[in-house]
């Protein structure tokens, strides 16, 4: 639900009952229907609304860790949201405030602070770099540490739009494992063999999606688990990522000691999570039901879980991402691919998926 930006009377009580400190509201910033009370809600209509004296006052304390486990997981199958109006803006995670204040990714050498705590954690983010954070069009949303609604569904951004005038600026994905997007989501509960992170590459055009567990997100392991993928299915054009532009960098210099390289194979770019918008959905969902339901062991689970994500048609291209990737004869690519764009130059390309 939108903030009543223009009622600032309104606002004040909202932003009262939320108890969140330094914080404004910005046009771009929503708020999840279930903060509501049923009596605020107008379910008469062919869509829900709220009504004009409607206030938020439901909100978990921020240690009553286990109550926001039970009622406002959102990826639970016990949460059923109601619709949630689209906001105008390329998305963030909606843990993206989160994200900025922690600082262990700027010391990419050492375990991130979640590696230091023991116990285990009903909360999980993607890994992302603050810089990004940073861009005026990336809504903050409020309720970020309260519930990620899984139906919420973001416009593209005025700012990376399809119909760009400089055709030069804009990459469309015409072919399988040509460009893939990489991103990393945890701390996760540990398992009893130690992981705590899940690595997630996915192919843009065929929707195939690998994820492996780790024990930490240090750029040797990333690179460890990207050489595996690319031994398999062969060298993608380039790898898209979020993470912190310093682990982008030490994950590249990683890979080409390692693969004997000399082209910076993983770029940072800021779409990476919102080209494709659905199969990241279907990650996030497969995440959180994994740890729902096998929170000491989902890292045995997970392979499973992978498999039936990509045998299944896909439902924006129809397809089962098996059948586009391995069902049509494609060789694997043995060595690394050139390109007729400059790294400075893909960063600030738009990329276009079917």
């Amino acid at each position: 639900m939108e903030f009543p930006l223009y009622n600032p009377r309104k606002l004040k009580k909202w932003l009262i009952n939320m108890k969140w400190k330094d914080w404004t509201p910005s046009r771009f910033s929503v708020l999840c229907i279930n903060h509501f009370e049923e009596q605020y809600i107008d379910r008469t209509g062919k869509c829900v609304k709220l009504r004009e004296d409607a206030v938020p006052t439901i909100f978990s304390s921020p240690g009553d860790t286990p109550k926001r486990k039970a009622s406002t997981n959102p990826k639970s199958k016990r949460y059923k949201p109601p619709g949630v109006k689209a906001t105008q803006t390329s998305p963030a995670p909606a843990t993206a405030k989160r994200s900025v204040q922690n600082k262990e990714h700027n010391q990419p050498e050492e375990e991130p602070a979640g590696d230091k705590e023991p116990k285990k954690s009903d909360k999980w983010r993607i890994i992302v770099d603050e810089g990004l954070m940073k861009i005026e069009s990336f809504p903050h949303f409020f309720h970020g540490d309260y519930c990620v609604p899984r139906d919420i569904q973001w416009a593209p951004d005025d700012n990376v739009t399809t119909e760009c005038e400089d055709p030069e600026n804009v990459i469309e994905v015409k072919e399988p494992w040509q460009w893939l997007g990489l991103d990393v989501r945890g701390p996760l509960p540990q398992t009893l063999n130690g992981h705590k992170y899940i690595l997630t590459v996915t192919d843009y055009y065929s929707k195939w999606v690998e994820a492996v567990p780790m024990q930490s997100c240090l750029p040797s392991h990333v690179a460890k688990h990207i050489m595996d993928i690319i031994a398999h299915f062969g060298y993608p054009l380039r790898i898209l990522s979020r993470l912190p532009h310093d682990i982008v960098h030490k994950i590249n210099r990683e890979l080409k000691d390692q693969l004997m390289v000399t082209i910076a194979l993983v770029i940072y770019h800021q779409q990476t999570g919102t080209v494709d918008l659905i199969t990241q959905q279907l990650i996030d969902r497969m995440v959180s039901d994994l740890i729902e339901e096998h929170a000491a062991d989902w890292d045995v689970y997970l392979p499973a879980k992978v498999f039936s994500l990509c045998f299944k048609e896909h439902s924006k291209t129809k397809e089962r991402p098996f059948s586009v990737l391995c069902c049509r004869g494609l060789e694997p690519v043995q060595s690394p691919r050139g390109l007729n764009y400059a790294y400075s130059k893909i960063r600030e390309t738009a990329f276009v998926v079917r």
